[in-house]
């Protein structure tokens, strides 16, 4: 028998199948926000908008290592979203929201890490940018539409569901503008820039963490446990007066960052609220259970004094990632005593112990 011959040009079916273009992609999606007026529309556009609505809009900005954020053809997100969402039988519900913007990474096409064409995001940088841009400006997009696009040459899509088991979804405690501008996605790039070349302290990785992972917690109690714990992260000092010690740490560090109205006062009722919870009591934040409902005014208000702990400890980490100086003083427990020394902090149980050991003399 003789050999057969191959060819060294593929079969047309083949070239007509191969893939030209790689792209990983997360849709931020959003319906109409009725809470955010139409000035502010006008003042800050989301990235991607079209120009012919608003004139300062920004239909693209790049944000480093090969992401843009823009706003991909309707019918393209449509199909992304369409492909990320479960399956199920005679079952084809409208949809009722659509794209505010996208995260967009070209890739290269040539398998460069061993990892497969299928992968997604291996290095995590295009969900940094999701996550960082939570310090920008707080807000509830999520994983849920993150994919890999894969164009073939015969203009056919391939379009695999990155399959998130984290962050899927993402909550916010208020309400308002959640997008970014032009000029805010212009300092998420700066931000990225930043993170990527810094060398950040353990305690500062471990804040950024927490700060991502809050935003996941449906249940604004089991958030604000989560955020204590990310500025803890940032502040705690061994294993005494952790109270006093946040107390005052956390009011001075807001101080510091210009976070207005948290007083030593909140910090304290917030630290209660996270040690009820993290010690198997019910939670006082809204309500004892057998007592009177708390009113919306007062849900609303609770509300509100969680989120300046998620505002101070998103503002700590952009600054940490952004000051070289100010990450210093998370470098290890010996900056921390030497910004915020812990001798300042006089705790009932600490007055009692040397009252006792005067006695003893």
């Amino acid at each position: 028998m003789q050999p057969r011959v191959q060819s060294e040009d593929p079969p047309p079916e083949f070239s007509s199948r191969q893939i030209v273009r790689v792209r990983d992609v997360i849709v931020c999606a959003a319906e109409l926000d009725e809470t955010v007026s139409d000035a502010e529309w006008h003042q800050h556009p989301p990235v991607g908008i079209e120009r012919d609505l608003f004139e300062n809009a920004a239909t693209s900005v790049s944000l480093g290592e090969e992401i843009t954020l823009t706003c991909l053809p309707t019918e393209e997100a449509e199909a992304i979203m369409d492909a990320c969402e479960p399956r199920g039988r005679n079952f084809d519900p409208a949809r009722q929201f659509g794209q505010r913007y996208t995260f967009v990474r070209e890739r290269s096409i040539e398998d460069e890490t061993g990892a497969g064409p299928a992968q997604f995001d291996e290095d995590r940088k295009l969900q940094d940018a999701l996550a960082l841009s939570r310090l920008i400006r707080d807000n509830g997009f999520s994983l849920q539409y993150a994919a890999r696009v894969m164009d073939r040459a015969d203009g056919e899509q391939v379009i695999r569901p990155f399959a998130a088991t984290d962050g899927i979804a993402v909550y916010r405690l208020l309400p308002g503008r959640e997008w970014l501008d032009g000029p805010e996605a212009e300092e998420l790039a700066r931000l990225l820039d930043a993170k990527w070349s810094a060398e950040l302290p353990a305690r500062v990785k471990r804040a950024m963490w927490r700060a991502e992972y809050a935003s996941w917690m449906h249940s604004a109690d089991v958030m604000l446990l989560v955020l204590i714990s990310g500025l803890e992260s940032l502040l705690k000092v061994g294993y005494r007066g952790l109270t006093a010690q946040f107390k005052n740490r956390a009011s001075a560090l807001a101080a510091n960052l210009g976070v207005e109205g948290v007083s030593k006062r909140l910090c304290g009722r917030m630290y209660v609220g996270r040690s009820d919870w993290a010690h198997g009591s019910h939670v006082e934040l809204f309500g004892r259970e057998g007592a009177e409902p708390i009113t919306d005014d007062e849900e609303r208000k609770r509300r509100e004094e969680i989120a300046k702990m998620r505002d101070l400890l998103r503002a700590a980490c952009r600054h940490a990632i952004e000051d070289p100086e100010f990450r210093t003083a998370f470098a290890n427990d010996a900056a921390i005593e030497a910004h915020w020394p812990s001798g300042q902090f006089s705790t009932v149980g600490a007055r009692l112990r040397n009252a006792l050991r005067r006695l003893r003399r």
